[in-house]
């Protein structure tokens, strides 16, 4: 009886078994699978990281003991190593200028559009940031698959059309327009420009033209975008995944802050906004100009107020490097 029971009960399982493959059950899950699908994952994520120091300004501790110079007591500048997600991010160029690398806008008293010199006191640091330091982050950023973005400008170069139509047929219809504001007057405007710039100047008779001009790896290619407004920079970066955006550019403590694309605009957005130092340019001032003291209340600023600061060396060999992994 015995026997006959356990021959019936292996037929039984033969039966379940052969139905169930024939109906398509889904078999259970496999441990090892969603393991390795786990793994999988982890290493993909890990494929697009970089490690890099992320420098942050400690404002904090207070000391009590100092009274009114209670700031004395705060910790400063510190840094920690941290990853940085190179598929979230974007490299922002920001209204790097040309004054002083054409022969028109000369630096110095030989200057044949004396006009484009004006109060422009930052044009050697520009020139140096231009011609020398961002270059190679530009360069590193493209190859190491960041996306540049052109920030806070429209078509500038003959080669510019692709990419403008490309970005603006993608960002589609502008949101309303806020007409709740006052109009102001041309007069007070007019007479602010006086009173601050000394502007309008005339300039001599037969100045030569000037044609807006950068070095080639300035000027939009390959991939990247161009955006004039914040909507239009959200829509883009939102449709690629992006919410840190890292900024260099002129100046700092000015466009970068305040001009359209700028990080007012976009932290609005919830948008993390970071800058390069040593890819920045600050507007200084009679009583800052030695040693720069309005780029450094500036990354200050930034710090504490938008995101973080990266060193451009550290960044640019950090792109480096990822890069060289990449490519073995």
């Amino acid at each position: 009886m015995g026997r006959i029971i356990a021959k019936l009960f292996c037929i039984i399982c033969v039966i379940c078994l052969t139905a169930a493959s024939v109906l398509g059950y889904e078999k259970g899950p496999n441990i090892s699978d969603a393991a390795k699908t786990g793994a999988e994952t982890m290493e993909e994520s890990k494929a697009t990281i970089i490690r890099l120091p992320w420098h942050i300004y400690r404002h904090y501790p207070a000391d009590f003991s100092k009274w009114d110079a209670a700031a004395a007591g705060f910790k400063g500048w510190d840094a920690e190593v941290r990853d940085l997600d190179v598929s979230r991010c974007c490299l922002a160029l920001m209204h790097f200028p040309d004054r002083g690398l054409t022969p028109d806008t000369e630096w110095g008293p030989d200057c044949q559009n004396p006009n484009y010199l004006g109060t422009v006191e930052w044009v050697p640091r520009a020139m140096d940031v231009v011609t020398f330091r961002m270059p190679r982050l530009i360069e590193a950023a493209r190859e190491a698959g960041i996306l540049v973005a052109h920030v806070g400008v429209g078509r500038r170069f003959d080669t510019d059309a692709p990419i403008w139509d490309r970005c603006m047929e993608e960002v589609g219809e502008a949101p309303p327009k806020d007409n709740d504001v006052i109009a102001g007057t041309a007069e007070w405007k007019a007479q602010h420009s006086r009173d601050v710039f000394d502007l309008p100047r005339e300039n001599p008779p037969n100045v030569p033209p000037h044609k807006f001009t950068l070095p080639a790896v300035f000027i939009p290619q390959g991939d990247d975008i161009i955006a004039a407004q914040p909507w239009q920079l959200h829509r883009l970066l939102k449709n690629r995944g992006i919410d840190h955006i890292i900024y260099t550019g002129w100046a700092l403590n000015w466009c970068l802050w305040f001009s359209p694309c700028g990080m007012s605009d976009m932290s609005r957005k919830g948008y993390l906004c970071s800058a390069v130092r040593g890819g920045c340019v600050a507007i200084e001032n009679k009583e800052s100009a030695v040693g720069e003291l309005n780029l450094e209340y500036a990354l200050w600023k930034t710090s504490t107020m938008y995101g973080y600061v990266f060193e451009l060396h550290e960044l640019t060999h950090a792109l480096r490097e990822y890069t060289n992994s990449h490519s073995e």
